[in-house]
């Protein structure tokens, strides 16, 4: 067996104790700071920016700026109805925050059998701010032009503090976003922290996650990866393990 090189990992120093992680987290987090060439990152980066201003694909701004996504997870959203309910269930307790626009549109959204769920664990740093986190993304390809998506992010994230995280939602965005308002550069966003009355729904919604997580971390099956990804700067090794980290 190749021996792992812990010096490859370039992490902060408040960062978690490498000798806590188990040799499977090491090893691919050493996998993800391996980068290939400079000059085709570059242009893939460059081609990112091009798909990202023309709204192609899974691509929307908020996924990408701040944000470094280091593992991936893919689910089969006629099978695994336990693992979505609780999105479900969440973004009711918020409906009469969500603009009444947008109510028939989550509604048939859930209820499309194209629908297409995948979850994002990410790190995050906004002015000095760091975070680690995750992203419920659910969408579906346009029927009049499949390189356009519907969407719905959740985003829930835990503030950094003193090097280590506490395992409680300090952070919540929710994205609603149908592809006929997107286009017009047009969707609703709620950022609030634990001064909402909704907020009582997101820390269940967050362990939700977080237990799936690991359960599914080391199944193949549910990970969701991507030639493009190594050459993308917003997929990567993090540059910091937060100590107490929920996703390890």
């Amino acid at each position: 067996m190749t021996p792992i090189d812990i010096a490859a990992l370039d992490l902060d120093d408040t960062s978690i104790n490498l000798e806590e992680l188990s040799m499977p987290v090491l090893a691919r987090e050493i996998s993800l700071s391996e980068r290939p060439n400079w000059l085709l990152v570059k242009m893939m980066n460059a081609l990112e920016q091009k798909r990202q201003a023309k709204g192609l694909g899974w691509s929307r701004a908020w996924n990408k700026y701040g944000m470094n996504t280091f593992r991936s997870h893919i689910c089969d959203a006629s099978k695994d109805s336990d693992y979505i309910q609780p999105a479900q269930t969440f973004l009711d307790s918020w409906h009469d925050v969500i603009e009444e626009q947008y109510h028939e549109f989550i509604q048939e959204l859930f209820q499309d059998p194209t629908l297409m769920v995948f979850t994002f664990y990410h790190n995050a740093e906004y002015d000095g701010v760091q975070y680690e986190g995750v992203t419920f993304s659910f969408g579906r390809k346009c029927v009049d032009d499949r390189s356009k998506r519907d969407r719905i992010d959740i985003v829930l994230e835990d503030k950094r503090e003193n090097g280590a995280v506490d395992g409680n939602v300090d952070r919540v965005r929710i994205y609603v976003c149908p592809w006929s308002s997107y286009q017009h550069k047009n969707f609703q966003l709620i950022d609030t922290t634990d001064t909402h009355p909704q907020w009582e729904s997101v820390q269940p919604l967050y362990d939700h996650l977080v237990n799936y997580y690991h359960e599914w971390k080391s199944d193949e099956s549910r990970q969701w990866s991507h030639w493009s990804v190594r050459y993308i700067d917003y997929f990567g090794a993090r540059s910091f393990i937060p100590q107490k980290s929920s996703f390890t």
